[in-house]
C-alpha cells in the first residue's frame, strides 16, 4: 500500500505541473505554502550545488505556511522513474516559523541554528546534503519539496529516507514541489 501511495503521489505531483498539494479532509492547499529556492529560480541547478562545484546545499526562503502547521520538512531528490527517488538531502522538524534555511547547512544530524531540526541520511548513507551529481551527458530533473506538517515527526536524526517518507504520509498538511535540471559534461 505504501508503494502505491508513493507512486500515486508522484504521478499526482507530475500531473499538477510541479506543484503537489496534499489534502486534509479533501481540501487541496498548495497555494497556502509558499517558498523559494533562489538558486533554482531559473529551472536549472547551479554548478555550486553540484559535485562539479562546491557541493553546498541551497538557501530556502519560506514565505507562507498554512495553519495549523506545527513543523516543516524538506527533501531534495533525484527521481528514478517509477522505481523511486534518490535522496540527496532531507531535513525535518524545522519550526513552523522558520523563514530561511541558509546555504551550506553543515552535515550535522541536529541543526541547532534551525531550532533543532534534524537531517536524514542521503543516498550515500551520510547525514546531510549530497551534491547533485547525475550521470554525464543527459539533462536530469531533480525535485525539491517543502512540506507543511500537522505535527513534528519526532524521527531520530540520521533516519533513512524510507522512514521519513512513512512519517510524511500521515503528517503532511501541504507540500510544494520545485523542479530543476542539471546536465554534467
Amino acid at each position: 500500500m505504501v508503494r502505491r501511495r508513493r507512486f500515486l503521489a508522484t504521478v499526482g505531483t507530475v500531473a499538477a505541473g510541479g506543484v503537489a498539494g496534499c489534502t486534509d479532509g479533501g481540501t487541496s492547499t498548495p497555494q497556502a505554502l509558499q517558498y523559494r529556492v533562489p538558486a533554482l529560480a531559473d529551472g536549472t541547478i547551479p554548478r555550486r550545488l553540484t559535485c562539479d562545484g562546491d557541493g553546498v546545499s541551497p538557501r530556502v526562503e519560506i514565505e507562507r505556511v498554512p495553519p495549523p502547521t506545527e513543523a516543516l520538512a524538506l527533501t531534495f531528490t533525484f527521481p528514478q522513474g517509477i522505481a523511486g527517488q534518490t535522496m540527496l538531502w532531507s531535513m525535518w522538524d524545522l519550526p513552523a516559523d522558520t523563514d530561511v534555511v541558509p546555504t551550506d547547512v553543515a552535515a550535522d544530524p541536529g541543526v541547532d541554528a534551525l531550532g533543532g531540526a534534524k537531517q536524514g541520511r542521503n543516498a550515500r548513507g551520510d547525514v546531510g546534503y549530497l551534491p547533485v551529481c547525475p550521470p554525464p551527458g543527459e539533462e536530469y530533473e531533480h525535485w525539491f519539496t517543502l512540506y507543511a506538517l500537522r505535527r513534528p515527526l519526532g524521527l531520530a536524526a540520521g533516519a533513512s529516507a524510507d522512514a521519513l517518507r512513512e512519517e510524511l504520509e500521515t503528517a503532511t498538511l501541504a507540500s510544494r514541489l520545485t523542479t530543476a535540471t542539471y546536465r554534467r559534461a
